[in-house]
C-alpha cells in the first residue's frame, strides 16, 4: 500500500484561504492523478464502467449482464469488441493522456474517481485553468491508531518545502534521517527518503518518530508540529481512508 503517491500529487498549490480544503491540479496532473488511483488500488470495475462513457461518448457500449455485472465493448475500427475490467482501466488512462477531455468533463471524472467534490475553475492566481479538489480533511478524526506510519510505504513522499521547513527551524535531528538522492532521468528534482537510520544509511522499515501513548491503542508521532506534508495530508479522502486500511472516521457534515 502506498499513501505517498497519491497525496502528494495532490499537494502542488496553495489554495486561496476560502479554499482551505481543497487542491489545485492542472489537467495533466489530475490525469496522472487518476492513473496513480488506478494503479494504487487497481482494477475497479464499477468505476471504470461509470467512467468509460465519460471518457469515451459513443466509442463504448455497455450490456448489462445482470443485477451486477456489465460488459464494456470499446469500438475498434468497424466493430465493437469486449475489454477486460484491468485493460479498460488502462486504455481510460490512455484516452485522457491523448485526448484530454473538457474541464468540466474531467472535473466529472475526478469527483468520481476520487469519491469528493470538484469542480472547474482557475487557479488561486486566476491565471491557470484546472481541476478544483476537495480534501474532506476538515471532517476526518484521526484514531491514534499508528497503521499508517507502520505499514503504509511514504518513503518517497518527502518534499522540498519540507526540507526547506526544517532547513529553515534548525531541525537538524529530522534532516540527518532525510536520504537525498541527485535527481535522474528526466526529472530534476532531487528525490528526499524518509526515515534513514543515520548510523547505517539504510531506510527505517517504520517510522522512527512514532512513540507508544499510555493507552496501548493508541500512538503519538514526536514530530508532529512540523511532520511531512504527505503525513498531515494523510488520507485526503474518505476513499484514500478505505483503500488504504485507515481506521480514521470522516464524521458527516451536519445538516
Amino acid at each position: 500500500m502506498t499513501r505517498s503517491n497519491f497525496c502528494s500529487h495532490l499537494l502542488i498549490a496553495s489554495p486561496a484561504a476560502d479554499l482551505m480544503h481543497w487542491t489545485f491540479l492542472k489537467p495533466t496532473q489530475a490525469v496522472d492523478a487518476v492513473a496513480i488511483d488506478f494503479q494504487a488500488y487497481g482494477p475497479q470495475p464499477d468505476l471504470f464502467r461509470r467512467m468509460a462513457p465519460l471518457v469515451l461518448g459513443e466509442r463504448c457500449r455497455i450490456r448489462p449482464q445482470d443485477d451486477k455485472l456489465s460488459t464494456v465493448s470499446i469500438l475498434q475500427g468497424n466493430a465493437f469488441y469486449p475489454v477486460s475490467d484491468q485493460n479498460l482501466g488502462f486504455y481510460l488512462i490512455h484516452v485522457l493522456e491523448t485526448r484530454p477531455p473538457d474541464l468540466n468533463t474531467l472535473a466529472d471524472i475526478c469527483a468520481r474517481v476520487f469519491q469528493t467534490r470538484t469542480f472547474a475553475g482557475y487557479d488561486s492566481a486566476g491565471t491557470i485553468s484546472g481541476i478544483w479538489v476537495h480534501s474532506q480533511m476538515e471532517s476526518f478524526v484521526c484514531r491514534q491508531c499508528g497503521e499508517c506510519c507502520r505499514i503504509l510505504n511514504y518513503e518517497t513522499g518527502c518534499r522540498e518545502a519540507d526540507i526547506r521547513r526544517w532547513q529553515d527551524t534548525g531541525r537538524t535531528d529530522i534532516l540527518e534521517r532525510v536520504k537525498t538522492e541527485a535527481p535522474s532521468g528526466n526529472t530534476r528534482v532531487p528525490v528526499h527518503r524518509i526515515w534513514m537510520n543515520p548510523a547505517t544509511g539504510e531506510i527505517e522499515p517504520a517510522c522512527p518518530w512514532l512513540f507508544p501513548c499510555i493507552d496501548p491503542d493508541r500512538f503519538k508521532c514526536g514530530i508532529h508540529d512540523t511532520k511531512p506534508d504527505v503525513c498531515s495530508q494523510y488520507p485526503y479522502t474518505g476513499k484514500h481512508a478505505v483503500m488504504t486500511g485507515c481506521k480514521g472516521l470522516f464524521v458527516p457534515e451536519p445538516i
